[in-house]
């Protein structure tokens, strides 16, 4: 458990880089298990897993618009019922985005899961895991490149929307131009998932999260300028619950030929994403495993997936090609990701006694 540890310690380091403030988007959901589902901390072969995810919404866009998350996780203790397999997970994760023109993001964003994993059957190939997140935010905007009203329509000041009085003309400290949250906004998830394999080794994975289930506020720190004049805080609003569905499986066709259809639908407030996806596996040799397929973000783009397995390791790359109004807009073709996670294995030698045979005469 040392090293799983030091890598805790070492991705709480990454969160004091300035990260996002926006709700995860990734084409490859399931390269990032933990922003999918709370219940996935914990549910792998090993002692601990450490992955990583980093997206570019519109690459070929001069202003910023990406999105990046790290996690650890590791089933940590056994159940209370130890002749069951039950046993208990819990994860770490750091995300966030960077989004235009104001750099809209967070100083920290982060959460911890917590899950519980429930054998359903004595040889332990089927769970059903409940899991729990907690997270915590803080963001952050860059006013003096906002632009608003009186910008747009030239009047050089002379009309002043109550926005611009509130976020005046930047901030008065030069060397930090963002403004901040004054206090971390707190969010709770929940998540439930069901797991089970066969004897071909056949993977069925479907599971339903909750995000923000508490309805968290946020917003910036701008002091007496937070409220308006009729006294409403203007900076502050709520942040809506976010609904997710998915699901995997996986078939191995052949020793050497597997498939993996999976699903990702997520909705908030009025907006609903819908992302089916189909992998193909070829197992080139003992080590080596090329994975490939397409995906299709409904009414958005279409998704190419390529990846390769090494032992233990696994990396994912995919090209978003949007298909609607900005698909051609000064040379759009769309997102580009790049995912990596690597489960760590450590296992004691067991130490057998040396056993003398004695021949019968």
């Amino acid at each position: 458990m040392r090293i799983f540890y030091r890598l805790s310690f070492f991705f709480l380091l990454c969160t004091t880089a300035q990260l996002g403030a926006q709700d995860i988007h990734f084409s490859q959901y399931n390269m990032s298990p933990l922003t999918l589902n709370p219940a996935h901390a914990g549910a792998f072969f090993g002692t601990a897993r450490i992955g990583g995810i980093y997206r570019d919404q519109w690459l070929f866009l001069p202003k910023d618009f990406s999105t990046r998350s790290f996690f650890i996780d590791a089933p940590v203790v056994k159940g209370f019922r130890k002749k069951r397999n039950d046993w208990v997970g819990a994860g770490f994760m750091f995300y966030g985005d960077r989004a235009g023109t104001s750099r809209l993001g967070s100083s920290m964003q982060g959460a911890i899961n917590g899950s519980y994993h429930f054998a359903l059957s004595k040889k332990g190939n089927q769970h059903i895991t409940l899991g729990l997140s907690m997270g915590s935010s803080k963001y952050s905007v860059q006013a003096d490149s906002l632009r608003f009203e009186e910008d747009i329509l030239n009047n050089s000041g002379q009309l002043l929307t109550s926005d611009r009085q509130r976020f005046g003309l930047g901030s008065a400290n030069p060397n930090d131009p963002y403004y901040q949250s004054p206090l971390a906004s707190r969010s709770f998830s929940v998540g439930l998932m069901y797991r089970g394999t066969n004897k071909e080794n056949d993977l069925l994975e479907l599971g339903f999260s909750a995000a923000h289930v508490n309805s968290p506020e946020y917003g910036f720190s701008l002091g007496s300028r937070d409220t308006t004049p009729t006294g409403k805080k203007a900076n502050k609003v709520k942040r809506p619950s976010r609904l997710v569905l998915h699901g995997l499986y996986t078939k191995h066709l052949t020793d050497k030929i597997s498939i993996s259809p999976s699903l990702l639908v997520q909705s908030t407030t009025s907006s609903t994403e819908i992302v089916p996806e189909m992998m193909a596996g070829y197992q080139w040799n003992k080590d080596i495993r090329f994975n490939a397929g397409v995906g299709y973000r409904v009414g958005d783009a279409a998704i190419l997936l390529a990846g390769v397995d090494h032992k233990d390791l696994r990396v994912g790359l995919s090209w978003d090609m949007r298909l609607g109004e900005l698909s051609s807009d000064r040379g759009i073709k769309g997102g580009f990701e790049l995912a990596a996670n690597y489960i760590i294995k450590i296992y004691k030698k067991p130490n057998v006694p040396p056993s003398l045979l004695c021949p019968r005469l």
